[in-house]
């Protein structure tokens, strides 16, 4: 493709468009060459909103680091299915969108200063408990993101999650949903389960040097070794650049004074500690009996006593009412706006007038405002620094960054010219995969460019690539194509393989006969004999109990029983271990007059989770219907 371009480049055709843009930047000004340029490629529209080809690769780059980090040191990235991995990332910006579409239009917004406070307050961004401007910096790009697209970002998850709020303060669970919950999550059952592990089967498998070789020829697309890749590349760093820049004192002292500025214009951000006592309203108490209740209480501790004892005794808050209703030192922007507004008016030690919330009345106590002093300017000296020389080295990236890219496609057989040009080494890094690479080329975005055909087939220099800070031209100086792994090299793999899959098939095949005898009514006894195994018995167990391998546990408590005495069974695979067979043989229904009030309010919040992820899920699917996004026209 870069050869067809500059073939064409020379035509009489390709100068004659050249003299018509000169013309319209002459005449309308920059602007107007939006009118001729071609968009990037997208990937789908929603509500006339495009999420491009772009975004889509660098979020789908951001999830394959995150699987990868679950995954542990080591891991196979080829183990990743990038046709998934597409259409789960396309499938959650669509919903990032439609979600972010529906806020805006019901008028909720980000506070600015709110954003910066998250951002300043973030224990990624900190060095020693203070924010770090180079950390952030580090931290962002490690994640393909840039300050203000990380910015972006948290604005659009923060309208994200007060429309999640919002719809979740409708669908609070009422008292008969608990007692019916708990009826079911606090069950205890009988359960018992006959374990047929693969290795034990394994360990009885033969496979011969047929069967093998057969496997070898068969899969024999597994057993190739990666393309692999030697490449020389020009880096360019912001941070090299700005160590190169100096600033003055007085410059210096200009950036202090206007962060004084700014800081004047917000106001007190100093954090308070308050605590409360909250009083939920619903069929039980009525909005005027909490507050006539808590007016009470208030004079009771105006009287003496103590605001701790008070909120252990009568707060229903189960976060804060064994600390005595201490909500912590928190800042702005965190509470209910008419909490946030009373405590902010309070002077330590005083007690507000109930305060009606959401989440009920609140009775609030302030017990202590942060006392912050300002920084000092030289506290501050070296962070201003290194903020105004990075500014600008911005400018002078950029520059270089177009310089580089120019030279790269003009010299398209070496990078001695970008390097001479830009006072840059070009350095050469070995053993560039598709999958995984040392220095730059750890980044997946780089790696796809030098495999791109021209690069790769061609020879030519890529494009300057930017990721986060940097910015690299590559060329492939040595390319080894894919060879076949010889059968001796892959024989124990292929026998280790084969040895487990046979093991787990006979432990599938063993367990459906195990349920079968089970179900015509055998005594469990001898089953279990006849497969020389011992049966694990579990009596009156909850689904979360410890003793339960999960996969046991989830099928243990989806099986009902037709009546008291009976007996039901079903067959499980237990990940990584084997099958196996669970029966059920004893239900005890559970019982909410038994569970503390900690235990209450636990449920209900999580009974309040699981609504709002309903909830969202049904505004989703209707925001999708109605964007013409169903299920089978979200990914191309």
């Amino acid at each position: 493709m870069l050869q067809r371009m500059r073939d064409g480049a020379q035509t009489m055709g390709a100068k004659i468009m050249v003299g018509i843009i000169a013309f319209v930047l002459t005449v309308f000004g920059f602007g107007a060459f939006n009118l001729f340029a071609v968009g990037e490629p997208v990937a789908v529209t929603v509500n006339g909103e495009d999420i491009t080809e772009a975004v889509l690769g660098v979020e789908m780059e951001r999830r394959r680091r995150d699987i990868l980090r679950q995954m542990g040191e080591g891991a196979d990235p080829s183990l990743i299915d990038e046709s998934l991995l597409r259409q789960s990332t396309l499938g959650l910006l669509v919903d990032q969108a439609l979600l972010r579409q529906t806020a805006q239009d019901l008028g909720l917004a980000a506070s600015a200063n709110r954003l910066n406070r998250d951002i300043l307050g973030n224990p990624e961004f900190q060095v020693e408990g203070n924010f770090d401007e180079d950390r952030f910096r580090a931290v962002l790009a490690s994640a393909g993101f840039s300050p203000s697209s990380y910015q972006d970002e948290l604005a659009n998850n923060t309208l994200i999650v007060q429309l999640a709020g919002s719809i979740g303060d409708t669908g609070a669970p009422t008292d008969r949903e608990v007692r019916e919950a708990a009826s079911l999550l606090t069950q205890r059952r009988d359960v018992a389960w006959l374990a047929f592990r693969t290795e034990d089967f394994a360990a009885e498998i033969d496979v011969s040097e047929d069967d093998i070789a057969a496997y070898h020829d068969y899969h024999i697309d597994r057993f190739m070794t990666p393309e692999r890749l030697t490449v020389e590349y020009v880096r360019l760093s912001l941070a090299d650049i700005a160590d190169g820049i100096e600033v003055t004192e007085a410059e210096v002292r200009d950036a202090f004074a206007a962060e004084e500025r700014d800081r004047e214009a917000a106001g007190d951000a100093r954090r308070r500690r308050g605590a409360h006592i909250l009083l939920e309203v619903g069929d039980e108490r009525s909005e005027a009996d909490a507050i006539a209740q808590l007016g009470e209480v208030r004079r009771e501790l105006e009287a003496g006593a103590s605001f701790e004892d008070k909120a252990r005794e009568l707060s229903e808050d189960p976060g804060s009412a064994s600390n005595g209703g201490d909500l912590g030192l928190v800042g702005r922007d965190v509470f209910d706006p008419a909490f946030e507004s009373a405590l902010w008016n309070l002077e330590v030690d005083e007690l507000s007038e109930p305060v009606v919330t959401a989440f009920g009345v609140h009775l609030i106590q302030l017990l202590e405002i942060e006392e912050t002093q300002p920084p000092t300017f030289e506290e501050t000296q070296e962070r201003l620094s290194e903020q105004l020389r990075r500014s600008r080295a911005q400018t002078a990236f950029d520059e270089r960054l177009r310089q580089m890219d120019e030279i790269a496609f003009e010299e398209p057989d070496t990078l001695e010219g970008v390097g001479v040009a830009l006072g840059l080494p070009v350095e050469r890094v070995e053993e560039v995969t598709r999958d995984a690479a040392t220095g730059p080329f750890a980044d997946a975005t780089l790696r796809d460019a030098v495999f791109e055909a021209d690069v790769l087939l061609e020879g030519y220099n890529s494009p300057a690539i930017r990721t986060g800070d940097t910015a690299v031209v590559a060329r492939v100086a040595t390319r080894h194509v894919p060879a076949e792994i010889p059968l001796d090299e892959a024989r124990d793999d292929i026998r280790a393989q084969l040895v487990s899959e046979r093991g787990d098939d006979a432990a599938r095949s063993a367990a459906t006969a195990a349920l079968e005898r089970t179900a015509s009514g055998e005594a469990v006894a001898d089953i279990a004999g006849d497969f020389g195994l011992d049966w694990n018995v579990r009596e009156s167990v909850t689904a979360a109990d410890p003793d339960l391998p999960p996969a046991v546990g989830r099928a243990a408590f989806e099986l009902s029983l037709a009546s008291a005495g009976e007996r039901a069974a079903t067959n499980v695979e237990i990940p990584g271990d084997g099958h196996a067979v669970v029966t059920v043989t004893r239900v005890e229904p559970g019982d909410f007059g038994a569970m503390t009030e900690s235990e209450r309010a636990a449920m209900r919040t999580q009974l309040g989770a699981w609504a709002r992820e309903r909830d969202v899920s049904a505004l989703l699917a209707s925001l999708r219907v109605d964007a013409g996004l169903d299920a089978g026209n979200v990914s191309p």
